[in-house]
């Protein structure tokens, strides 16, 4: 394990992404970007000048000609990951990905072969379970406030202006799953997050949408736990974008409007008037408690996003020499389920043509 007082990081990529993390890596004192890689050498200039940082390069070799990075951040494209994560862990170099780690099983075993020949930390950026109502969600559940979890089921609803969704040239069109193959890890670990381990169950996908590159635009899937269950639905149709985490508890049922940062408990309630007027009572409470919390945070700029919060929690780990937030073996587990839903989603896309 690497113990780091500063802690000088390259972010290779410059796409939409980079500017994410360049935002969270600004927010970490004890770190510093000081250099940004792209196979656009102009937009890596751009990125530079922009972020004030002082190096950029055109490719990977030669920023690891110049410089000696105590991490490399890799932004671009998932199916380059593996190589770019690889050539970094065998230089000594720790290694953070964005999701999804990569797009096939077969990659994540080589980084994972290569992270295990290694000694540095290495982590794959999750950032939805970071975003600022899980961890409290998290609590919730540890502390048994909900009971035994039965069911979870998220809502990933994006509208037909998502800028990955309606450009015809983005990249995702490419990938293996097309758009959902970039954004599925999402749910995946948020249901893996309270049910454990799970396997896919089901998965359909169909075609609503005017965009002739998206084979297919909604997607609903089941993933059993045990004899739990979760369940997912993702669309590129809705009216606004929404995401909204359930958990059905023996004890209560919880929902978080993760967008906005809204946390309800919902306990059990006998049917009448008297005791619906009082859990409309409760259920409005809790959201202005949520909404005057947010309000606060943003006006004193306290606010953190998933990707704050995780790459803060990432720096901290290679302070003290602890594990990453999301380990590559937790990465890995998400890509196997992704590498199943991916084939069953392309098996049906060439099934309805």
């Amino acid at each position: 394990m690497t113990y780091l007082e500063k802690i000088n990081v390259a972010i290779i990529g410059c796409g939409y992404i980079a500017n994410g993390h360049l935002r969270s890596w600004n927010k970490v004192p004890d770190a510093n970007v000081s250099a940004v890689v792209d196979l656009n050498t102009e937009l890596a200039e751009k990125t530079a000048e922009t972020w004030k940082i002082d190096n950029y390069y055109g490719s990977t070799d030669e920023l690891l000609e110049n410089e000696h990075p105590d991490v490399i951040d890799i932004c671009t494209p998932p199916q380059v990951h593996r190589a770019l994560a690889v050539q970094s862990i065998k230089k000594g170099i720790n290694t953070l990905i964005e999701k999804p780690m990569t797009m096939t099983v077969e990659d994540s075993e080589k980084i994972l072969e290569a992270e295990k020949q290694s000694d540095v930390t290495c982590g794959v950026i999750h950032n939805w379970l970071f975003e600022p109502p899980v961890p409290q969600v998290r609590k919730i559940v540890n502390d048994g406030e909900l009971g035994e979890i039965f069911h979870v089921d998220l809502k990933a609803l994006n509208t037909r202006d998502d800028w990955m969704a309606k450009d015809g040239n983005h990249w995702c069109h490419r990938l293996q799953g097309g758009r959902f193959g970039e954004m599925l890890t999402h749910p995946i670990y948020l249901v893996k997050e309270f049910l454990g381990d799970v396997k896919l169950e089901n998965l359909h996908v169909s075609k609503i949408g005017p965009f002739p590159w998206m084979k297919s635009d909604e997607l609903v899937a089941t993933l059993s736990g045990g004899d739990k269950y979760g369940s997912f639905y993702a669309t590129f149709n809705s009216p606004r974008q929404a995401i909204i985490l359930n958990l059905y508890g023996e004890k209560a049922l919880l929902s978080i409007d993760m967008i906005n940062g809204l946390t309800s408990i919902l306990p059990p309630r006998q049917v009448g008037k008297l005791s619906v007027g009082l859990d409309s009572l409760r259920q409005s409470s809790q959201i202005l408690a949520s909404t005057l919390s947010n309000v606060g945070k943003v006006a004193t700029g306290n606010w953190m996003t998933g990707h704050d919060l995780y790459i803060q929690q990432y720096a901290k780990a290679l302070q003290e020499g602890t594990p990453a937030p999301v380990s590559i073996q937790e990465g890995y587990e998400v890509i196997k389920i992704l590498d199943q839903m991916i084939k069953e989603l392309e098996s049906q896309e060439q099934a309805y043509k």
